[in-house]
């Protein structure tokens, strides 16, 4: 057991009564300042220290907790531009949908509505493509018209399976579709592609009057392709004195990239 030494604890406690006293009446007013005045620096050196590493420490957190903001507004970023996408594709897809069903009221015609799941790269065998996701189990077969909303003829079918089917499209060389143009002397044609870029209307007669801007429709001389389905304007007219026909540039109303749903028109 420690034992206490009375004497030292008394005379500690003495000398703190003594400095107390001193320093209330003033006595060691000097010497406390003299203390003050030599302590001030090393003072204000911790201080600056301390305020640095304070600082430090904050900007370091701050810069943590910027970071993690910046990083949660950026998630927030994607996921609205996800759901921004998502909203303007089904926004197009309602669209799309609406054409097609006031094309169909007004019409009266019977259709297979179908997904675009491939396309075919433009070549010298097949030229532009399109595979569509219904078949002969639908009703469809080789030959009938291929159209979108607005009841434009974008292509034919090439090639039927039992669920999926493969159709040229107009600006396919392999696509020929028999047409006929809006004006007075409802001129005839073959439209087909030309390097699946544009439509050319092919042996229209040297007699015939033909403009720019004239609209260009289906003939229906075809079996299974009603007339009047459009397939665009004329945007040029080659004619050469010396040759028997003339041609045209037909420029499509529909740009073959812009499908995702078509329709397949299936004969009464």
């Amino acid at each position: 057991m420690v034992k206490l030494d009375t004497k030292k604890i008394t005379t500690f406690g003495a000398a703190v009564v003594l400095l107390v006293f001193l320093h209330y009446i003033g006595l060691l007013l000097p010497a406390e300042n003299l203390l003050t005045r030599v302590s001030r620096p090393l003072l204000s050196r911790m201080y600056s220290v301390s305020s640095f590493f304070r600082k430090t420490y904050n900007a370091e957190e701050n810069q943590t907790t910027l970071e993690n903001e910046v990083k949660n507004l950026k998630s927030q970023v994607n996921n609205l531009i996800v759901e921004n996408s998502n909203l303007k594709n089904l926004e197009d897809e309602n669209q799309t949908l609406r054409d097609y069903l006031k094309f169909f009221t007004q019409n009266k015609e019977h259709y297979v509505m179908a997904d675009i799941i491939s396309r075919g790269g433009v070549d010298s065998d097949t030229g532009e493509t399109i595979l569509i996701n219904k078949g002969a189990k639908d009703g469809i077969d080789i030959g009938y018209p291929v159209i979108s909303g607005q009841g434009i003829i974008v292509g034919k079918i090439m090639d039927v399976k039992d669920s999926i089917s493969e159709a040229c499209l107009t600006v396919n060389p392999a696509c020929k579709i028999a047409v006929t143009v809006q004006n007075q002397d409802k001129t005839s044609g073959i439209a087909e592609g030309d390097l699946g870029l544009i439509i050319k209307m092919n042996f229209i007669p040297q007699t015939k009057s033909i403009k720019m801007g004239d609209i260009i429709i289906t003939s229906g001389l075809e079996t299974d392709i009603p007339r009047g389905l459009v397939i665009g304007t004329v945007a040029q007219v080659n004619k050469e004195n010396n040759e028997l026909w003339q041609d045209a540039v037909v420029e499509p109303l529909v740009d073959p990239n812009d499908l995702t749903i078509v329709s397949v028109l299936i004969p009464n």
